[in-house]
């Protein structure tokens, strides 16, 4: 992500965390705004544009996006009035915000657990990834497993998770899962721990994990813990771009490659 991208992302979340009593239908009326950017090369190449002045820009959303509530087209208004160094990268932040949105909704507490425990299946079962990021199977018939899976889920998860199947950007299914869930751990104040060991870890030993994580990172910690038999033994953790790897077929792996040299 470049710097004016960055720049314009933080802007869009301060826009949106301004907006006085948030209409409950904002995400989602900011995801569809990013699915139809992203479904039009040439709309979104013209909104991303800086030398297309920016009162033109702006009026440009409100024709397209005439539908859409006050808040939604005010807070695409700012996305766009920004400076983007990809037009891909004004459709990313558009969904950003739009993940954020819904994240702030007071119903979507605990929405973060979901979104690991979908990960989590998903993740465990290939056919199901295949069903729901493969092209060949109809939209259509996407979104109805997606319901059908998260029947007793919260509204948020569903929007969310539909929302990827929809506008998956070139990614598999879990790639986008992992960087939503991100997205709305950040709107929480909240950073993403990855731990993956061979057993499952004790509550004490999570506990004192995440006490250390947080003394690190200064930010509240959510673990996600994967249970993988076959790193034997030890644990890793990824935390963003940065992976703490402990475990025994780490250590056992290095040692072959040390032998084999």
């Amino acid at each position: 992500m470049g710097a004016a991208t960055r720049t314009s992302v933080t802007d869009g979340i301060a826009a949106l965390a301004a907006v006085q009593k948030p209409d409950p239908a904002l995400g989602e009326e900011l995801l569809a705004a990013a699915r139809s950017l992203g479904a039009s090369h040439q709309l979104v190449a013209v909104l991303a544009d800086a030398g297309v002045p920016t009162e033109q820009r702006v009026g440009l959303v409100d024709r397209v996006f005439a539908s859409l509530g006050v808040q939604t087209r005010s807070l695409l208004g700012t996305l766009v009035s920004g400076r983007w160094s990809t037009p891909e990268d004004l459709v990313e932040g558009v969904e950003e915000i739009g993940f954020r949105a819904v994240a702030a909704q007071p119903a979507s507490a605990g929405l973060d657990g979901e979104l690991f425990t979908v990960l989590r299946t998903v993740g465990s079962d290939g056919r199901l990834e295949l069903a729901l990021g493969g092209s060949a199977s109809p939209l259509e018939a996407r979104l109805k497993l997606v319901d059908a899976l998260l029947a007793d889920a919260k509204p948020a998860t569903r929007t969310i998770v539909r929302h990827v199947v929809q506008l998956p950007r070139g990614r598999k299914p879990i790639e986008a899962l992992r960087a939503a869930q991100a997205i709305v751990a950040a709107a929480n104040d909240q950073v993403v721990a990855i731990v993956q060991t061979a057993t499952p870890l004790s509550t004490a030993q999570a506990s004192a994990l995440a006490a250390r994580l947080e003394a690190g990172y200064q930010r509240k910690i959510v673990l996600n813990q994967i249970v993988e038999p076959d790193l034997v033994g030890g644990v890793r953790i990824t935390v963003g771009d940065d992976v703490i790897d402990g475990t025994v077929r780490a250590r056992l792996d290095d040692l072959r490659q040390r032998l084999a040299g």
